[in-house]
């Protein structure tokens, strides 16, 4: 399975393979060769698995550990990456430029998806934790202040072997319980409004995942389109 470190390694990799490739794969002819049409097809299939994830989320309602979405993420790099070396920049079909724009987007828009969704769901998961220990030491420290004004208030007084310490030693602490009681009811407040005020973050994920789906349909039907329209004008490599 893939770790954090390929996966950005393979975001990295994808990133300086566009950049080299633009000065070092330049080639008109080479997108209707043999081998450019093997790439081509090698990574629309790739393409097509990474539609696995999707598919096994939203119909089979598989997820977490039941459909990983680190095989998505690989299809989703690699594939492109084939297909990106099947075009050789070659921009003298209207199709094939469409297709290879509407690939970029797709990809691009999927990369900063994930680091959203890394974003969001992380930064929620830390303040809802950080919000329970603050809500058990609120009410642990609650119920301690209680229990010492009902004793103060039914006259039952502990005495220890302190000199010097009287009621005004246990004012003076009352009064720091209420001060460390006040500022993490305060704090409480401060967290809770944070992970209510992460909700439209999440629906802002939400609306970027619907445009990169919405991109992932317009990318197939271009494919589909330039599938059918190389097979209609022929492969030039064969007798």
């Amino acid at each position: 399975m893939l770790t954090e470190k390929n996966i950005q390694a393979l975001i990295a990799g994808f990133f300086v393979f566009l950049v080299l490739s633009v000065g070092f794969h330049r080639d008109p002819d080479f997108a209707g060769s043999a081998l450019g049409h093997s790439l081509g097809i090698a990574g629309t299939v790739l393409i097509f698995m990474a539609m696995i994830y999707p598919f096994r989320k939203r119909i089979l309602k598989k997820k977490g550990r039941q459909n990983p979405l680190n095989s998505h993420i690989a299809y989703g790099l690699v594939g492109p990456s084939l297909v990106v070396i099947h075009a050789a920049h070659d921009t003298g079909s209207l199709i094939g430029t469409l297709v290879f724009l509407a690939l970029l987007i797709v990809v691009l828009s999927g990369i900063i998806g994930r680091f959203l969704y890394l974003k969001v769901n992380r930064s929620v998961r830390e303040q809802q934790a950080a919000l329970e220990l603050l809500k058990n030491s609120f009410y642990a420290r609650e119920k301690a202040m209680r229990a010492a004004l009902a004793a103060r208030q039914g006259d039952i007084v502990v005495k220890k072997a302190e000199p010097g310490r009287d009621s005004a030693d246990a004012d003076e602490e009352s009064l720091e319980q209420h001060d460390r009681l006040m500022e993490e009811a305060w704090s409480i407040s401060e967290l809770e409004y944070a992970v209510t005020f992460s909700g439209p973050l999440k629906r802002m994920f939400s609306w970027w995942m619907q445009a990169h789906n919405l991109f992932t349909v317009f990318l197939f039907a271009l494919i589909a389109v330039h599938v059918l329209a190389t097979l209609y004008y022929g492969l030039r490599w064969l007798p």
